[in-house]
This record gives C-alpha cells, structure tokens and sequence, in this order.
C-alpha cells in the first residue's frame, strides 16, 4: 500500500523540557525534521537514527531558507511519503509565521495537524516570577511583536489605554522606541516593567524598573529577550527550590546515546546542558557468530556492544532462552544497565570500570576449558586482550575478539563551533579526537574526562596548564570522576561547583 506523506507543526517549546508530550511523540515518529534556529537543540536527539533533519533557521537578519523555500521543502518531503514534522520555537502561531505554512498545505490539499506549543510570552516571565495576569492586578494579556516585517506602527494609543499586561516579544533593539511611545500616548511612567533576557538559560536575568527607565537598562540584557509592563512586572514569585547544578552550563559530546543519557540526567540536576553529539555509532553485526556453540561467557565493552548484540538475535528471531547456559560480564554500571534492561544481569563487573580491570577480572573467573566472546567496538583499546593473552601461562586464557560495531566523526553540529559552557564532558578518546577535528573550547570551559584513557586524549590535542601557569599531565588538566559513569561526571561536576571550580585553568 502506498504510504501517504503528511506535516506535523509541532511548537517546541520555548525552553528545556517544554515541548509537549505529543508534540514529543510525533517528534520521535519522524521520518523528516524540519527545524528552526530557536528551539533546544536536544530535542534532535529524540528522533529516530535514520530521521532526515534540516535545518531552515532565520536569525538576525541571516536566513538559511526562505519562508517560500520552506514551503516547497515541505511539500517535496510530503509526495515522497514521509511524515514531516515542522518544528517551530515557542509556539507555531505567536509570531512564528506558522499560519502562512498552513495556508500554503491548504491551498496544495496536503494533509496537516497542528500541535500547540508553550509560547515565551507566557512561560518566560512566568519562570522569572512574573504571572501575566493575576487577581487585583491583571485581567487580561496582550501579546505584542516588538519588530514588525511590515514595518507597520503598533496602536500605541491603545495598548497604553489598557489595563492587562503588555508582553513584548522580540523588543530588545527598540526598547526605547517602545517605552517612549507608550509614555506619549498616555501609559504612567512609574509602570513597573521588566526585561526577562535568555529565558530559560544558565546565564538568564531579570532586569527590573519601570517604564521610564528600563530602555536605559537594557544594555545588561542579551537576546532573546522579553519586555513586560504593567503592575504585575512589579511581583516577584521565582521559584525557590534550588538543585546542585542551578545556573551551570554543561556541553556533552560523544556518541549520541551518551549524549542523550547525559543532557538528562545534567537537565535533572538543574543545568543547562547542551548536547552535541561528534560520533556515529555504525553496526557490524555481520560480524557475530552465527552460533556461539564454545563459548561460555559473553563480554561487554559498552552499551552499544549490547543493543547491537540484542537487536541481531531478535533479527535473526532467536530465542533468548537459548542464553541460559551463558554468563556475563560488562565493563560497568552502564553497560550492566543496558543488559538488565533485556532481562540479564551481569556476572562480573570490575570495581573500577576499565578495559584492564575487566580482563584481569574475566582472567581469575574463567575456569580451565572455559572460553570467552568479547564483543565490542573496533576501535576498542587492546588493555582487555592484553590482561587475557598474559593471563594463565604460556597458552594464556581461550577468548574470541570480535568487533561488532565502529565510530565515525560526525560534524553537524559542530563545524567551527566554539564551546562557551562552563564545563564539556568527553566520554571517550574517540571523541575527544572527533570534537577537536572541528570545534574548540573558550578559555572558561573546564573539560571533563570520563576516565584516564579519555583525559590522556585530550592532552594529546589540548595540553593543559595549573593556575600557576605549571604544566600538567592530561589526568590533572581534566576533571575525571571517581566512577567512570554518566553519574560519577555529574557528582564531579557538583564537587568541583562546591569547590569553587577553575574557569581560568586554560586561559592561554
């Protein structure tokens, strides 16, 4: 049966964690993302591996595609099949030009839905502690575009005749044109009124005053930025419960299952994190024995090795009672986790979770006639073999090392980026070496290592200095955590906060 196309407009949101739970699943249906600038990037990474994503992004003047080229895209994707989802900040149609893309699907009779999404005219001054209405104070909203593509002149007469909030989207650049006009046309100049810059950021801030002299305090705020008059600019009703990682900013790279397992577990613990994805992960399946007759134990080197294993015997419709006889070791927690969520719990993990550990742990387990299957990335370091060939004399310890799957760099998201957080997380060498292909960091950006392997990586293109200006190896330029996990970088992260951090470790 032929499969028909369709578009889904989906608001993203206008920050972290804002998109709604529908738009997130027609987001994970995807067969074409179609995406703007201001969106969180992060939500990529719920899309499907071989989801299309294209980027049509108009920022500052600057425009990737244009609104009539977007059009055309939509329809091509449409008559190849796919289910398009058109991904607009905010909401779709809050000055997000999203009707005018429905009128065109209209006029060629392709099939559309439309899913709302959080606008920051409300949820930003909201977060800032700014209800836009409230009892006694405020019976209505109005939402008002701060730059018209017209060049049409607002009613300021009106707006200023008002009793409810004025919301200002997009307002930053004429603040003073805008406060100005409202004092002429009658609004008091003693309004409270409040500029809400990077909503939803690490570095967000309220600006307060009132409308007679908040233009003059708009050179603290950055773009994108919100512009509220009226009495309820004047309450204060930010949230107080505070996490350990508030006000942080973390860039994760790596594969993009790591990234996505770090951006939430950092995005729980209250930082803004940032993924940006530098590796592919490419099966070799072809590579698994048909039968794993001879063998009795079965080795894990990653997650991935795992979901590559798994998803090879259910192609191959085995039944896992079949890996009854079998133990198992895993590397660490992570890829233990990974296991147990196919109903296996590993046998052996070492207590420090490195390919060396493994194998002097697997050496001591394996009894005499025993043989192991290590199955895991061909980029894999040799400590693992290396423990098992020394082990047990001459003929060493029986094993198969069999690469099921390999890393490529990728660069989508990081050709000529510079990363200003305050912290990026490697969580491999592998991907140490595919960042700085393209990338680099700023002098404020503390790296941090998932273990020695890793910090050794980024000395290698990265050599790092003390404050003092001595020279350090690699283990002590980075930050390496106790546990070589997702969890252990995050309780580093924590500590290092407590301590004070270093954001001038790398000034040059």
């Amino acid at each position: 049966m032929e499969r028909t196309g369709a578009v889904t407009l989906v608001g993203a949101g206008c920050g972290r964690d804002l998109i709604t739970v529908k738009g997130l699943c027609a987001l994970q249906q995807a067969d074409v993302v179609v995406y703007d600038d201001l969106i969180d990037k992060n939500l990529l990474l719920e899309t499907r591996p071989e989801c299309e994503r294209i980027y049509v992004g108009k920022r500052m003047g600057k425009h990737s595609h244009s609104q009539e080229e977007i059009h055309v895209l939509l329809a091509l994707k449409v008559r190849e099949g796919k289910q398009v989802v058109r991904l607009k900040g905010g909401d779709s149609f809050v000055f997000g030009r999203g009707g005018e893309e429905i009128l065109y699907l209209q006029k060629k009779g392709i099939a559309y839905e439309v899913i709302p999404g959080v606008t920051s005219a409300v949820a930003v001054p909201g977060h800032g502690g700014i209800p836009v209405t409230h009892r006694g104070m405020a019976r209505s909203v109005t939402i008002v575009t701060g730059h018209s593509a017209s060049g049409e002149e607002e009613n300021y007469k009106a707006l200023a005749a008002l009793d409810g909030t004025l919301v200002f989207l997009m307002g930053l650049g004429r603040i003073g044109e805008i406060t100005q006009a409202l004092m002429a046309a009658g609004k008091g100049p003693d309004t409270p009124a409040a500029i809400l810059s990077k909503g939803y950021d690490a570095d967000e801030k309220r600006i307060d005053g009132r409308l007679s002299d908040i233009a003059g305090k708009a050179a603290q705020a950055r773009t994108p930025a919100v512009l509220v008059v009226g009495e309820v600019a004047a309450l204060k009703l930010a949230q107080t419960l505070r996490r350990e990682l508030d006000g942080v900013s973390v860039t994760v790279t790596g594969t993009e299952a790591f990234v996505k397992k770090a951006v939430r577990l950092f995005g729980g613990l209250g930082a803004q994190a940032t993924g940006l994805p530098c590796l592919r992960v490419v099966p070799e399946p072809e590579n698994i024995p048909d039968s794993l007759t001879g063998f009795d134990w079965l080795v894990f080197t990653s997650a991935n090795g795992v979901e590559i294993f798994f998803r090879d015997l259910f192609r191959k419709k085995t039944d896992l009672r079949r890996l009854a006889p079998f133990r198992f070791a895993c590397i660490g927690p992570g890829t233990a986790a990974k296991l147990s969520e196919y109903g296996i719990y590993a046998d052996f993990q070492p207590d420090l979770f490195t390919a060396s550990k493994l194998g002097e742990g697997l050496a001591s387990r394996l009894l005499a006639g025993e043989r192991a299957l290590i199955l895991r990335a061909r980029e894999g370091a040799g400590a693992l073999t290396a423990e098992l060939e020394k082990a047990g004399g001459p003929g060493g310890i029986s094993f198969e090392d069999v690469a099921i799957y390999h890393t490529e760099a990728i660069g989508e998201r990081i050709e000529g980026a510079l990363v200003e957080t305050d912290y990026i997380v490697f969580g491999s060498a592998r991907g140490v070496e595919a960042f700085f292909r393209k990338g680099d960091l700023s002098d404020r950006t503390r790296p941090v290592c998932i273990g020695p392997q890793t910090a050794k990586a980024f000395e290698k293109v990265r050599p790092g200095k003390s404050p003092s200006g001595e020279e350090k190896d690699g283990e002590e330029s980075c930050l390496i955590p106790r546990q070589y996990t997702v969890e252990g970088i995050a309780a580093a992260i924590i500590q290092d906060r407590k301590k004070g951090g270093y954001p001038d470790l790398y000034a040059r």
